[in-house]
């Protein structure tokens, strides 16, 4: 019994120590089906944001690509352009009432060269020397101030009557007679001013009322017409 005992211990324990021994062979052998590889698994987007590769193009697509120029761009045009037209010059309509006028004038000037009269234009003492036209001028002066005497009644009335002085310039036909209006040549304004502006009064009337018929009939001044027939004259009071 004891022997039976001990070879089934042996038995046993052998049969344990061989299955470990199995054991531990096996767990150091890798299989050999092949190797294994980690694999990780990640989301994919809709769009990725990895750039495309550029794709290699031959040179000789390139080139082929592009278009040589043609001959036309080439070759400069040797036509030259022609030149621009200028702009017709607008032209003048015909004037009949100015070419009336030109001929009632011709008509004037030769009225008057056939009555012999002298023209309105002509300078004053035409023809005459130094000493001439200065008499000439001195002789209208005084007629005109011989005048102005009869017609003029001076402002001794006024209050400070030296101040009030007043220069016209009228203008006169060969006969004479005033042609249109005395104008006020100073003073500009007397609206603030009553004794001044019956001053300019004063000397209007003068102008207005007088006879200057003395002038074509004087021997001297008579056949200068330019000479008389646009005046000046300055009224003012003389002191005593």
């Amino acid at each position: 019994m004891r022997a039976g005992w001990v070879v089934s211990a042996i038995g046993h324990v052998g049969f344990v120590v061989l299955t470990m021994l199995a054991w531990e062979t096996r767990s150091t052998i890798l299989p050999s089906s092949g190797t294994v590889v980690p694999v990780e698994i990640v989301d994919v987007a809709a769009e990725s944001n990895v750039r495309a590769l550029a794709r290699d193009v031959p040179d000789e697509e390139v080139s082929g690509s592009e278009a040589p120029p043609s001959e036309e761009q080439e070759a400069p045009s040797l036509t030259p352009e022609p030149a621009p037209r200028r702009p017709r010059q607008p032209q003048e309509e015909f004037n009949v009432g100015a070419t009336q006028d030109l001929l009632n004038r011709d008509a004037e000037q030769r009225r008057r060269r056939e009555h012999g009269e002298t023209s309105d234009r002509d300078q004053i003492g035409g023809g005459l020397g130094t000493a001439e036209r200065v008499a000439l001028e001195d002789r209208v002066s005084a007629l005109t101030q011989r005048a102005m005497l009869r017609c003029w009644r001076m402002p001794a009335d006024l209050p400070d009557p030296e101040r009030l002085v007043v220069t016209l310039s009228f203008e006169l036909d060969r006969n004479g007679n005033l042609r249109g209006q005395p104008r006020v040549v100073s003073p500009t304004n007397t609206t603030f001013d009553p004794h001044m502006r019956a001053a300019v009064e004063a000397a209007l009337r003068a102008v207005r009322s007088c006879n200057f018929s003395f002038f074509p009939e004087d021997p001297a001044v008579g056949p200068h017409y330019d000479a008389w027939d646009e005046l000046d004259y300055t009224f003012r009071v003389q002191a005593p």
